[in-house]
């Protein structure tokens, strides 16, 4: 792999939002989980301290399961636009 390639998927990365680091986000964030929720986020955050991370509470906004909230690590979603 060329540096050149190297360097640009670093910036690619590097661009990327890291919600886990975040202490706070938005409410009205939309996103699809990894199962295929749809979910937006409340604006309530913790930090999980033995893997010091931030999750997020999200609300189901369809399907099954709609009106729920859980805490969810925004990383492992999708936003939608």
């Amino acid at each position: 792999m060329s540096l050149l390639l190297l360097n640009s998927q670093k910036k690619i990365e590097e661009a990327e939002l890291k919600y886990s680091t975040m202490e706070e986000v938005e409410a009205g964030i939309k996103l699809k989980t990894f199962g295929g929720l749809s979910v937006e986020t409340t604006g309530t955050s913790i930090h999980i301290e033995s893997t010091d991370v931030h999750v997020h509470e999200v609300v189901i906004t369809e399907g099954v399961g709609e009106g729920n909230k859980y805490l969810y690590n925004l990383d492992s979603g999708t936003l939608i636009e």
